[in-house]
């Protein structure tokens, strides 16, 4: 079924506060021992609670790395990451640190942890029994982060408020601790690896050297700091080849004004210009003495005097000589000249046979690079882990735990739990909602319809068993259910098709919001009065004396359930032999329509009565059934057909007296059908009404009971 979406600010709530009022004064004393009986059992659990004391012990995660020196630590510090500051509480609620705690406090041999209870004699392990120690004392630990803040709380629940402040400081002070060892034991742990590292770096380092030396002596490359590798011997020979060159060019020069010197005794002053000779010096001094003595001697004596003869003949020699040495000096000259040439050949081919060597060596070098650089590697990676190892072995005992205790646990003074001042409020209100929920689902007191007192129990139980003798008490008979009056718009035109597409208009016209409100409502108090069973509903709509009255009510009935978004069938009884041929849409009522016509199904040859399953066999598809029947005082009225109708509609004119129509049906209806039946006046619009009837709800004794809200119930 479609939910039922009508607006509920234009209806009657469906929560009535008075009633349920009524319902709970009524069954006051139910509510009362409710309450009572909660408080009851609250005092009884204190009595035999023991008191459980919590101390908290708050520590502080300092995410700041404390460093005594620049070395990088082993092992760095939690950080400030929030997800590593919440892992923390994992750590301190893990199973290893808590059993190193329940080991170190003895908790194993305290009765409040190992009492083993009456199911003792199931297990006799003493392993099994541990692991219950140790689920019942982790139970007691709780560990949580303080908000978004780097503080974890740890708090510890027993029946000892000294042993919860002991057993709170224990974890902390394990945690700490295990903090402090796991720096000290990574240092130890780094420092034996790095040793074992180092002896094989220092073997890589030992073999890559021996490698490049042995390359360089195989390709007779020497060491750059002796000088003796190829291209410092290359440029050394080149500085020594042009040294000779500039040598052999200045002993040429020399040689050549020696030759052009000659070796007379005027010339021999230029010789001893281009190389300096103590011989030449002494033979030009003494040369020059016997000079003088010959001209001076010249002076006195004749050409043949003896001392002139002399005197020539030793200058004559002295001449000889100097000649001599002249020649020598040119000699010595050519000497060095030829030895300058010869060397700066011998340095020509040197350097070109080192030029060719080097060219040939160029893939020797590239390989020597390539282990020099390996070398090197080698000799870098040796650096760092001899200088990291150092460092690791230095660091023992300099790193601070970044847990800081900035709260111990103390005794607490009262108890975590039991706490009676906030039990005991709460169970009087636990009590009082169970109680208000039982005198809510009995219901109230039913009183009798005539507004006399309810008899006592052993009356009823006395008229129960007389009812034999017929003694039973009279009650009030029941009576339909009044929906008041509802004014329809005036007819135009004839026939009642007219009148119905009048009341359609006016439900859609605008300004007529409370015609439409006063017809939903109507809707909504025909549903209150059903009892919810599968779908469709079956609503008989009939009249008293005039159908005409009924017609316009149903069809005012279904429009208002169509723009409730249900499925509505209406059921038509033709007095002709004529029966319907299938559902159709009635043009004056927009409603999906089927014709019946129970003479004509009894004629058919089927032998049997027509009866209202025929019609629920064909409206399985729609919510609720709208069944036209013919007046009551008709002769065409069969109460066996409309029998099973989950509600009886009965339109009235506006001159039918409602206690008439009443006796009336009383005469066609069993007292089950009256429970089940319902007036409403239908008056057009500018007749007055009676002041009994007013489009109003009016309940009778028994309205509402056992009805519910089908649509509310099924749909929402």
């Amino acid at each position: 079924m479609k939910p039922f979406n009508i607006d509920e600010r234009t209806l009657p709530p469906l929560f009535d506060l008075g009633a349920v009022w009524n319902i709970l004064w009524q069954r006051r004393r139910m509510v009362l021992a409710s309450i009572g009986t909660v408080l009851l059992l609250a005092l009884l659990y204190l009595a035999v609670t023991k008191p459980s004391y919590t101390a908290t012990a708050s520590i502080l995660i300092d995410p700041r790395d404390s460093r005594a020196t620049n070395f990088d630590s082993v092992l760095p510090g939690i950080g400030m990451d929030s997800a590593a500051i919440a892992s923390q509480v994992f750590v301190i609620q893990s199973r290893d640190l808590l059993m190193k705690v329940l080991e170190s406090e003895g908790i194993e041999s305290d009765p409040e942890f190992a009492d083993r209870g009456l199911l003792s004699f199931l297990w006799a392990s003493g392993a099994l029994e541990k692991d219950s120690i140790f689920k019942r004392f982790q139970r007691r630990v709780s560990v949580e982060r303080a908000g978004l803040t780097y503080v974890i709380n740890v708090s510890f629940m027993s029946e000892v408020s000294d042993k919860a402040a002991r057993i709170a400081n224990a974890i902390v002070d394990r945690y700490r601790a295990g903090l402090s060892g796991e720096r000290e034991t990574a240092n130890s742990d780094v420092s034996a690896l790095l040793a074992d590292k180092i002896s094989g770096l220092q073997k890589n380092v030992s073999d890559a050297e021996r490698t490049v030396g042995d390359f360089k002596i195989k390709h007779q490359i020497l060491d750059v700091a002796a000088g003796g590798t190829l291209q410092s011997q290359i440029d050394q020979v080149t500085d020594q080849l042009i040294a000779a060159r500039g040598d052999a060019d200045r002993a040429k020069d020399k040689y050549d004004q020696a030759l052009v010197a000659g070796t007379l005794p005027a010339d021999l002053g230029e010789l001893s210009e281009i190389l300096s000779s103590s011989t030449i010096e002494k033979l030009r001094d003494d040369y020059n003495k016997r000079a003088a003595e010959l001209a001076n001697s010249e002076t006195v004596y004749q050409p043949r005097h003896p001392l002139i003869r002399r005197l020539k003949s030793e200058l004559n020699k002295t001449e000889g000589l100097m000649a001599a040495e002249a020649k020598r000096i040119t000699r010595e000259l050519n000497a060095k000249y030829d030895l300058a040439l010869q060397n700066v050949t011998t340095l020509q081919a040197k350097l070109d046979a080192l030029r060719q060597q080097s060219e040939s060596s160029d893939a020797a070098q590239v390989q020597l690079r390539r282990l020099e650089s390996t070398a090197q590697a080698a000799r870098s990676v040796l650096d760092d882990f001899l200088k990291r190892a150092e460092e690791t072995s230095q660091l023992q005992g300099l790193q601070l735990p970044e847990a800081r205790v900035i709260s111990m646990a103390a005794p607490p003074a009262q108890p975590t739990w039991p706490k009676p001042f906030l039990l005991l409020p709460v169970s009087a209100a636990l009590g009082l909602i169970a109680g208000c929920g039982l005198a809510l689902v009995n219901g109230p007191i039913r009183q009798p319809q005539d507004g006399s007192p309810t008899p006592p129990r052993g009356l009823l139980q006395a008229i129960d068993t007389q009812k034999d003798d017929g003694a039973a008490l009279s009650r009030p008979e029941p009576v339909p259910i009044n929906f008041g009056e509802y004014r329809l718009p005036a007819r135009v035109g004839f026939g009642a098709q007219s009148s119905i597409r009048a009341i359609r208009r006016r439900f859609f016209q605008a300004g007529s919001e409370a015609f439409s409100r006063d017809l939903l409502q109507l809707v909504r108090r025909i549903i209150l009065h059903l009892t919810e069973h599968p779908k469709p509903y079956v609503l008989l709509v009939s009249s008293i004396h005039n159908p005409f009255e009924a017609k316009l009510a149903g069809a005012m009935i279904g429009i208002g359930f169509q723009q409730a978004d249900q499925k509505v069938l209406v059921v038509e009884f033709d007095g002709s032999a004529r029966h319907g041929t299938g559902v159709f849409v009635n043009g004056a009522s927009g409603l999906q329509t089927v014709v019946y016509n129970t003479a004509a199904s009894r004629a058919g040859g089927t032998g049997r009565r027509f009866t209202a399953d025929d019609i629920l066999a064909d409206a399985g598809a729609f919510d609720f059934v709208l069944m036209m029947g013919p007046a009551v005082i008709d002769n065409s009225w069969d109460p066996e057909l409309f029998a099973d109708a989950d509600l009886m509609l009965f339109a009235l004119g506006p001159s039918e007296e409602e206690s008439e129509a009443t006796s009336l049906l009383r005469k066609h209806l069993d007292s089950d059908q009256i429970r089940r039946s319902a007036t409403l006046v239908i008056a057009p619009e500018g007749i007055g009404s009676a002041e009994n009837r007013v489009a109003r709800p009016i309940r009778s004794a028994g309205d509402g009971e056992g009805s519910r809200n089908v649509f509310e119930r099924r749909g929402r």
